[in-house]
């Protein structure tokens, strides 16, 4: 294992990086990350650093309360949008049609049942991974 001592200097910290981390690539994928760093006007070895923090810190926002919320909205959209085209598809393959006032009072009961929905597959519990 190669340790290399660099004095990290942002933000005026005194830490020293002392442990490496690396992976292999092709020639190819070399030369993509030569091409990126250079890009971005830095060596290739601060390039790499930043972009596997900013990914990693990124990763991290995904598991903040946020995402969840955004997750449960999301969540909820596709559950309307399951049961309303269940409904409607229902009666087309039937060969019928739906009159305007059917349509709506399809959509007002989706709008008003959709987060109940949602709140109840978010409540059950998983399937068993090990059974």
């Amino acid at each position: 294992m190669t340790v290399q001592l660099t004095l990290a200097k942002k933000n005026g910290s005194q830490h020293f990086r002392i442990r490496t981390a690396s992976t292999k690539v092709t020639q190819s994928e070399f030369a993509e990350l030569e091409h990126a760093a250079a890009e971005s006007g830095l060596r290739l070895s601060e390039w790499i650093r930043e972009v596997l923090f900013r990914e990693l810190r990124d990763s991290d926002h995904l598991n903040s309360g946020d995402h969840f919320n955004y997750g449960k909205r999301l969540l909820t959209e596709i559950v309307g949008l399951q049961v309303f085209l269940t409904h409607v598809l229902s009666v087309m393959s039937r060969g019928e049609w739906l009159d305007a006032e059917q349509y709506e009072e399809i959509t007002r009961q989706v709008k008003a049942k959709k987060h109940r929905w949602a709140q109840e597959i978010l409540a059950e519990q998983p399937p068993d991974a090990h059974g």
